[in-house]
């Protein structure tokens, strides 16, 4: 090509790239107020060179793409931040649901009416033949158990509209991935063909930017402009295919919903994210009325005890001669026991558990048969060899033996408490797992044993949440006092601690619920009214086939009779003894762990207390949070906004531009045509 034709390609050229410039200024500004738009640049470069056997031309300018401003890094900081900031966000929205259904502390919620039913019956003892001061017993206990019911109710509640509103978020994700796969579709497209999708690319990056809020998702962009998107591992968009979601039962026959993939069925292991806020508010958990781990109390127990054989029949003599008085402490409570006992030596198991027969008693509480346990422990041959025991199988057998009798008789919320007793020691390979397999399954696990053992084996009643004593350091009834302090933590202080904010509180709310009521029908069915009759239960469930907890309680109907609300104990005149110890029942400590043993005010404190706590840590973690995704988002937005002053700037370079190769074009033409005409003019 000659020099002065390369020349006009050189103008032309520059009027190409600076009109693209233009366009491209120009779709910026329109696009300045459209969310989730990057701006964009062209990128001018020299262009190729036409080569001549002595020399190279230049061709002037050319656009090598129109790439979006955009930072990688500052996308991953805010999307890992984003997950964080919906997870807190939701936690802290469902605690600010609690602290208004509770109505804590403006004196407006369950404090409130305890005190009055505690003061009522304080009235009722300064004259215990009125039926005007009964009346206000009634009503006072009326009052109480239509708060409770109410408030499980609407702790229920919230935890179904969680679950609905988990199926809704699933609903958005399946949308959201279907999106995406369908514009790596678009994007391949498009690039493929040399030109850039930066527009898709927009329009992508925001549905990701979503996505990232709502669940933890890993994207990673491919070499051909699309993305894979993971979660836990499995792939939700893969090129131009997306897996689906659909909300399947977090457990077998569970009243709630957990996302699995649609075709297999595989729960999604979600770990961040609004969604993951939802399940640990409503609680991923069975999501039934009788499970524990939502928050039904434990009204029945089983009591197993583990007898190192090695030992001497020192601990078992002293059990037999009290196992009687602990049994029927806890049955008068109305808490079903179940007694059974395994044995093991330095070999391993050597007799598999076994459990005394149960039968029911006139209030229909399940009491064993002490007899036949006394007899069957009193068969144990003991060889004082006091060599340590290899006591895994044992313990283990007393954990399987429990579920499978409480199968069959069908026990429900039950539980599980073994006891111990290896004055020898016991061999601790494996303990350690052990423990943290009983915790995972809420069964304690005292151990009595001699001082000499305390290093080996205290972690391990530890990490199931029970203690251990030291047999050769406490009398004989301390030991007992100690066993018996072990079922009341298995019933009266089994309080879950985890990170399921609904579950766990109704755990703490209904163990309050269920000892009030429990100590109150104690003390009251060992009254006498004032027809000279029995004392009855003062609560009873609704449905007899769940425990008395917030939902299931009201006053029993015969106490709509006023002569049954009982105030004394043997029926004399002006005797208020049992008005006395029901009014002090609110100073009495039963409730909560080991070492945290409190009254109920206090307790029920406490629950207040955990709530404002956890809103408070929810709210800060989420404001700091909130600054967090801001800075990263602020940061990349100061990268891909498009700024007015800029484009104008632009808009002017590229104006300037194009008219300048516009003159050079002009000149060059005029070059030529004084070229061509002059042509022959020479000799006329």
């Amino acid at each position: 090509m000659a020099v002065n034709f390369a020349s006009y390609e050189i103008a032309r050229s520059g009027l190409f790239v600076n009109e693209r410039g233009l366009y491209v200024t120009g779709h910026n500004i329109a696009n300045v107020n459209t969310p989730g738009y990057v701006r964009q640049q062209a990128m001018i470069a020299s262009a190729r060179y036409q080569k001549d056997p002595q020399f190279e031309f230049g061709l002037g300018a050319d656009i090598q793409k129109i790439r979006q401003i955009r930072h990688t890094f500052l996308d991953n900081v805010y999307r890992m931040e984003s997950q964080t900031l919906g997870y807190w966000e939701t936690r802290q929205k469902t605690v600010s649901d609690i602290q208004a259904i509770i109505g804590e502390p403006l004196n407006e919620g369950m404090q409130n009416v305890m005190n009055q039913f505690w003061d009522s019956w304080q009235e009722l003892s300064k004259n215990p033949e009125s039926l005007t001061a009964r009346a206000l017993v009634r009503q006072r206990g009326e009052a109480l158990v239509q708060y409770v019911n109410h408030t499980g109710n609407q702790l229920d509640k919230l935890q179904h509209d969680l679950d609905s509103e988990i199926k809704v978020r699933v609903d958005e994700i399946n949308t959201l991935t279907s999106k995406i796969a369908k514009l790596n579709v678009g994007i391949l497209a498009v690039e493929n063909s040399g030109d850039s999708a930066n527009d898709l690319r927009d329009e992508r990056n925001l549905h990701i930017d979503r996505l990232s809020r709502l669940v933890d998702c890993d994207v990673n962009e491919m070499q051909d402009g699309q993305v894979d998107i993971t979660v836990g591992g499995y792939f939700l968009v893969n090129k131009g295919t997306n897996e689906l979601l659909k909300t399947v039962e977090n457990e077998p026959g569970s009243l709630f919903m957990a996302p699995a993939l649609q075709k297999s069925g595989t729960l999604l292991p979600v770990k961040n994210g609004i969604l993951k806020g939802l399940l640990e508010a409503r609680g991923e958990v069975l999501g039934s009325l009788d499970s524990f781990e939502n928050g039904s109390p434990n009204d029945k127990i089983d009591l197993v005890f583990a007898f190192n054989t090695n030992d001497t029949a020192a601990n078992r003599n002293n059990l037999a001669s009290n196992i009687d008085s602990i049994v029927k402490k806890y049955t008068d409570k109305g808490i079903g026991v179940r007694l059974g006992f395994v044995t093991f030596d330095h070999t391993g198991m050597t007799a598999s558990t076994t459990f005394a027969p149960v039968s029911l008693n006139t209030n229909g509480i399940a009491v064993p048969n002490v007899s036949n346990f006394i007899a069957g422990i009193n068969a144990i041959a003991f060889s004082g060899t006091m060599a340590a025991g290899s006591g895994i199988d044992a313990l283990r057998d007393a954990v399987s033996a429990s579920n499978t009798a409480d199968s069959i008789s069908g026990w429900k919320n039950t539980a599980k408490q073994i006891v111990l007793m290896t004055d020898s020691g016991m061999t601790t390979s494996g303990l350690s797992n052990l423990g943290t397999e009983f915790k995972e399954n809420y069964v304690k696990t005292l151990v009595v044993s001699n001082s000499a053992n305390k290093t080996a084996l205290r972690s391990f009643a530890e990490i199931t949440g029970d203690q251990f004593i030291a047999s050769d350091a406490l009398s004989s009834s301390q030991i007992m006092d100690n066993v018996s302090e072990s079922v009341r933590n298995s019933t009266y202080g089994n309080v879950i601690h985890s990170k399921n904010i609904i579950p766990d509180l109704k755990n703490k709310l209904n163990l309050l619920v269920n000892a009030l009521a429990r100590e109150v029908n104690r003390l009251h069915r060992n009254g006498i009214t004032l027809d000279g009759l029995e004392g009855k239960d003062f609560f009873t469930p609704v449905n007899s086939a769940y425990p008395l907890q917030m939902g299931n309680i009201r006053v029993n109907p015969l106490l709509n009779d006023l002569n049954n609300i009982v105030s004394s104990s043997d029926g004399s005149i002006g005797d208020n003894t049992v008005a006395v110890k029901l009014a002090d029942l609110r100073h009495t400590p039963m409730l909560g762990g080991l070492r945290e043993v409190q009254n109920m005010d206090d307790f029920y404190r406490s629950i207040v207390g955990s709530v404002g706590n956890a809103g408070a840590e929810a709210q800060r973690t989420a404001e700091g949070q909130i600054n967090l995704v801001n800075s990263a988002d602020n940061f990349r937005q100061t990268i891909m906004n498009v700024s007015m002053d800029e484009e104008m700037t632009n808009m002017m370079k590229y104006q300037y531009a194009y008219g300048a190769s516009a003159k050079v074009l002009n000149a060059i033409d005029e070059m030529i045509e004084s070229v061509i005409s002059r042509l022959g003019v020479v000799g006329r």
